[in-house]
């Protein structure tokens, strides 16, 4: 823990240190160091290699889908009579070989939505889906899509009407409301092969859950998880800090593009499901993700491998502006559960996170365990701040590009601890504006020596 010393004194006591040097420097070592390449601050060239995951869409998703297409008519204005025509529909042409369904405009609230083999439902751009609440009481999840929970599902899709297209006014909309305790899955995948999902654009309401969920089947069996499919081309708003856009416990060979979350983490590869740790088995490797977003959240990307050694990832044009960190790498730990593995997970070392462009600034969702990496007196401000409506967060300024204990730089040494490395690219910041002027942020950045600061007994902010 490195003790607390104000912002300018250490500006000035670098530059002394600095100056200093150079002037007690030689001639011809002056002349050497002026040969070298001239390091930019805001630049962590990084490591480049050559083993990397390849993109191509075709590797991850094949259209196998019947061309034969129905137009279903639903009642609309979230009545809850939608969800059992929409269920119906599915399975009758399910059951004739499968085809395109086509929602079209209006706004339905819809649950439990079974998506079937050979499906491909098409929304229209004008349409928008929320879920249905009706009879739903406090405390209960729910989940407005499933696709492979208690059944094997294979060649399926939910998209907009224009598919491949990467306009964000051509994709359909979501809107989770807000509400007390509110549990919403847009999307849940299970047991299912050959999948994609694409072109959303949905309003949550810092419900909690992630929107889009790889997760075991109700067998919880760990050889029936996700594989091959392709979740892209989705923006998602005011999302709860300890979610985010995908969720991601289970899946192989899956390819994750343009996805832009303003709250949270946009892609969270965390595998802490219970059943997921109760054999050290992988359940997630081959996953690659390509121009991933976080604006106003907590981070652009995170993976935590919890209690299993996990396969590669593959990400590349991680973007984060105005959030906590854009990228967060955590060590294996073992859990307090019982009947879980008594170990530490890790990710294969030879996965890779690079190209990486990162703003700093004010409005990112600090968590309450990253106070540690803030001065005394903007720690102070933190704690009196009122949260932000997830009630978990606080509103602040970003810290740094990487937050890594997964790390030797960091201390962590031993794979028995949890501890692993990834490949880590180039790191670009576009500003100054942190609270830690490194590019990698280790436990051992974190300030000590502040004095204690007590809320108010009674609950005031500011």
């Amino acid at each position: 823990m490195k003790a607390y010393i104000p912002k300018l004194f250490r500006i000035y006591l670098a530059s002394v240190i600095c100056v200093s040097l150079f002037a007690c420097a030689s001639d011809s070592e002056r002349d050497s160091n002026e040969e070298k390449k001239v390091v930019n601050p805001l630049v962590y060239e990084g490591t480049t290699t050559s083993d990397r995951l390849t993109d191509n869409e075709d590797r991850f998703y094949v259209n196998k889908i019947p061309s034969k297409e129905v137009v279903i008519v639903l009642n609309g204005n979230c009545s809850s009579a939608d969800s059992q025509l929409l269920n119906k529909e599915i399975a009758t042409l399910s059951s004739a070989g499968g085809g395109v369904i086509r929602i079209r405009k209006g706004t339905y609230c819809l649950k439990d939505i079974l998506l079937r083999s050979n499906i491909h439902i098409k929304i229209d751009s004008d349409v928008t889906i929320q879920p249905d609440l009706t009879g739903v009481v406090a405390g209960r999840n729910i989940n407005m899509f499933i696709v492979g929970e208690d059944f094997y599902v294979e060649n399926v899709a939910i998209t907009n009407s224009d598919e491949n297209s990467t306009d964000s006014s051509t994709w359909f909309k979501g809107l989770i409301p807000a509400g007390d305790d509110i549990g919403v899955r847009f999307v849940e995948f299970g047991y299912v092969k050959n999948f994609k999902f694409s072109g959303l654009s949905l309003t949550d309401n810092y419900s909690r859950f992630s929107n889009i969920v790889l997760n075991l089947p109700s067998s919880e069996n760990v050889d029936e998880a996700s594989t091959n499919g392709i979740i892209k081309d989705i923006i998602m708003t005011g999302m709860h800090v300890g979610y985010g856009v995908v969720q991601m416990q289970t899946g192989k060979s899956v390819l994750y593009k343009n996805l832009d979350g303003q709250g949270g983490v946009t892609l969270r590869v965390e595998t802490g499901a219970s059943a997921t740790n109760q054999v050290n088995k992988v359940t997630v490797d081959d996953v690659v993700g390509r121009n991933i977003t976080s604006r106003f959240g907590d981070a652009a990307f995170n993976m935590s491998p919890h209690r299993v050694d996990q396969g590669r990832v593959d990400i590349e044009g991680v973007v984060s502006i105005n959030s906590t960190h854009a990228v967060q790498i955590a060590a294996g730990f073992i859990s307090t559960k019982t009947g879980l593995i008594n170990r530490k997970g890790v990710f294969d070392s030879r996965s890779y996170i690079g190209n990486i462009t990162v703003s700093g600034g004010s409005g990112a969702q600090i968590k309450g365990k990253d106070f540690q990496f803030f001065d005394c007196t903007d720690r102070r401000e933190l704690i009196l701040k009122c949260q932000n409506p997830d009630n978990e967060s606080t509103p602040g300024h970003s810290i740094g590009a990487v937050r890594n204990n997964a790390s030797a730089n960091g201390g962590c040494t031993n794979p028995e601890d949890g501890c692993y490395e990834v490949v880590v690219g180039k790191i670009t910041k576009t500003n100054t504006d942190f609270e830690q002027e490194d590019f990698f942020i280790y436990p051992t950045n974190a300030i000590s020596g502040c004095p204690q600061v007590t809320k108010p007994t009674n609950g005031s902010c500011n």
